[in-house]
């Protein structure tokens, strides 16, 4: 068995340098590195082009559209292992990760996908305990991926390569919300997924305030995040899914003409047409569609000046229509416990 990492990477060559220092540090030796730069500037692409070796490719993308799905896809092509999981260049590995998921994957064989639980650091690995949200909740996983409160990272799964393949891969349009929607196709179409809920934090995701794609609003994420509306909402139907998931998933258009709303600055344009778009695609009733529009129009009127009477109109909206267009968001859990097992685990290494 191996495992293949595949890391995107675009101008963080002296981070890449720490993530694959961490990779090379695991306990057993069956994985390859593929990272795939999206075009860096020449001077990150000559550093970490310094970086490959016997287990680790570096590539670069030479078409395709801008953005980590392209290379993520790209990692997949060029993996040779039975299993992958995807790594981002500025994130590390715990020593025991590989050892870990191959494990898993042989206790767990009729699996698809299996899900382990991760961690958030901020200078250093294990500087912090909080655990990358909820893995076991009250809520169904498929009801929490349709309301933007995924379960797991990105990193948490390990896949089998061929069922990954089976999927199409990441949605090379969308670069905000990609490992969403790509989670969301898997639980919709019956992948079996197995979580590892007891064992120990394997990867440590950086909190950072780093400028990134994904934390700024110019008009490619905007785009992209209506993308990403639209091509679920196709998937969804064209998968007939529920009319429960249908409207968690209608939910997410108000949820976005929000997030415009209380984000970005000059998003009148863009709300219009995420509402449009949610009008056509649902066939929305007369009275939804008239409290949503008027809401959004008063809160655009209100939003500089008479902030108390946005709050309000917003009160009165969550009154008239459905929960499901006011999800509550994921949270950060404590893993103190552990953190303290990882602790003794790597004073044995």
């Amino acid at each position: 068995m191996k495992i293949s990492i595949v890391t995107p990477h675009f101008n963080r060559a002296d981070l890449l340098a720490d993530t694959i220092k961490s990779v090379r540090a695991q306990s057993r030796s069956d994985w390859e590195l593929i990272v795939v730069d999206d075009r860096s500037d020449p001077a990150h692409w000559e550093k970490i082009q310094a970086l490959a070796g016997p287990q680790i490719k570096v590539l670069q993308r030479i078409d395709g559209i801008k953005g980590p799905s392209r290379c993520r896809n790209l990692g997949l092509k060029a993996a040779t292992g039975e299993y992958i999981f995807f790594l981002d260049s500025d994130d590390l590995l715990a020593p025991w990760c590989v050892t870990q998921r191959l494990d898993a994957a042989a206790t767990h064989p009729h699996a698809d996908l299996w899900v382990f639980p991760v961690l958030l650091f901020i200078k250093s690995a294990g500087d912090s305990d909080l655990q990358w949200n909820v893995l076991e909740n009250s809520r169904a996983d498929l009801d929490r991926f349709l309301q933007s409160d995924p379960p797991w990272h990105t990193s948490s799964s390990l896949w089998q390569r061929e069922k990954l393949i089976s999927l199409g891969g990441f949605n090379e349009a969308v670069f905000y919300g990609d490992d969403a929607d790509l989670h969301i196709r898997a639980l919709v179409t019956g992948l079996k997924v197995q979580k590892i809920t007891q064992a120990l934090p394997d990867v440590f995701i950086r909190r950072s305030e780093e400028a990134r794609i994904t934390n700024s609003f110019g008009p490619a994420l905007i785009e992209s995040r209506r993308v990403r509306l639209e091509q679920g909402s196709q998937f969804l139907q064209q998968a007939r899914a529920r009319a429960e998931f249908l409207l968690l998933w209608e939910g997410q258009y108000f949820v976005e003409a929000e997030f415009l709303l209380f984000n970005v600055d000059d998003s009148r344009a863009a709300i219009q047409r995420i509402l449009l778009d949610w009008q056509q695609r649902f066939q929305v009733g007369g009275l939804r569609k008239l409290l949503v529009t008027t809401y959004f129009h008063l809160a655009l009127a209100c939003r500089k000046n008479a902030y108390f009477l946005l709050r309000l109109a917003r009160r009165l909206a969550m009154k008239l229509l459905p929960a499901e267009f006011f999800p509550r968001g994921g949270v950060f859990q404590s893993a103190r416990l552990a953190v303290e097992k990882m602790q003794i685990v790597r004073s044995k290494l």
